[in-house]
């Protein structure tokens, strides 16, 4: 058995080395469709997070009836709290909106010195946490009796969730199309190293080779030029992101980006196993299709 499995993986190894200008061409190219993918999953994040935080700093304002007792503004702010997708509930009360206000005016503050609380309404301010769950939210808030008016900015709201669904669309066809090219060019890699060796293939199914043991060095084949570009394109991906990516996502000015360390489990694993399974699916089908054992 242990004799069996050395074998398997000194014939991969000898057909990675042996078709070293295809090995080098299949690694560089399915590295390099991992590092777009990634840059680009990358650059996505850093735009979610940006859209989250103003999603985060959208806040809500909710005017309470005027002369609600103690007692029903606190049934309110517990009503509020029991609202499961809603955060950083705060209370304000007209005097505390006027002093607010006249701090905002600055030296200019002496122009209104004669307003009275009364102007200002009392409220309540908070955020919601999923906006994609914003109607629903707003549609539980407006059952909450002693509200008179809601402020909220539902057109902002509705902008970014459709661009968010945008870059979800977008990012399902980039990794689809990445997957499919890197799947052809580890194909034709393992389907030439197939065809080179008919002549021993045939031998070796003479002398009563199973097809699993001989087929099972093009897979093995498959799975090191997939571990390899792995290893390349991680590598590959954190100088793109520290020295390229996250310059000009600073430069921007909007955007904060993300530290790539912060991350970098998530790349590591996904990179690794993106290479193992694209590796193994390529070489199974010129293995399956074009071997003739």
């Amino acid at each position: 058995m242990i004799d069996s499995l050395f074998f398997l993986i000194k014939s991969a190894f000898k057909n990675v080395f042996k078709n070293w200008l295809l090995t080098i061409a299949s690694v560089s190219i399915l590295a390099v469709c991992l590092v777009v993918l990634g840059s680009v999953m990358l650059i996505i994040g850093n735009i979610n997070i940006f859209i989250d935080e103003i999603g985060d700093e959208s806040q809500i304002v909710l005017y309470i009836e005027e002369d609600l007792t103690v007692d029903e503004i606190t049934n309110i702010n517990n009503s509020l709290h029991a609202i499961s997708n809603i955060g950083n509930i705060n209370y304000k009360s007209n005097s505390m909106i006027l002093e607010e206000y006249m701090d905002s005016l600055g030296e200019d503050a002496w122009l209104f010195e004669d307003l009275e609380a009364d102007t200002f309404r009392n409220s309540f301010v908070f955020n919601i946490k999923d906006i994609e769950k914003f109607d629903q939210t707003i549609y539980e808030v407006e059952k909450i009796e002693g509200i008179a008016t809601i402020k909220e900015r539902r057109d902002l709201v509705q902008r970014i969730v459709d661009i968010k669904e945008v870059l979800m669309f977008l990012s399902f066809w980039i990794i689809a199309i990445f997957l499919i090219i890197s799947l052809v060019i580890i194909t034709n890699s393992v389907k030439v190293s197939v065809y080179a060796k008919k002549q021993e293939i045939w031998l070796m199914k003479y002398v009563g080779a199973t097809d699993a043991f001989i087929e099972a060095p093009y897979f093995m084949e498959g799975i090191i030029i997939g571990l390899v570009a792995g290893v390349v394109a991680i590598l590959t991906q954190v100088y793109v992101y520290n020295q390229v990516l996250s310059p000009i996502l600073s430069d921007l000015g909007f955007i904060n980006p993300i530290q790539i360390n912060s991350v970098m489990s998530i790349i590591v694993i996904g990179f690794i196993i993106a290479g193992a399974v694209v590796g193994t699916i390529g070489s199974a089908y010129p293995v399956k299709k074009y071997l003739n054992v």
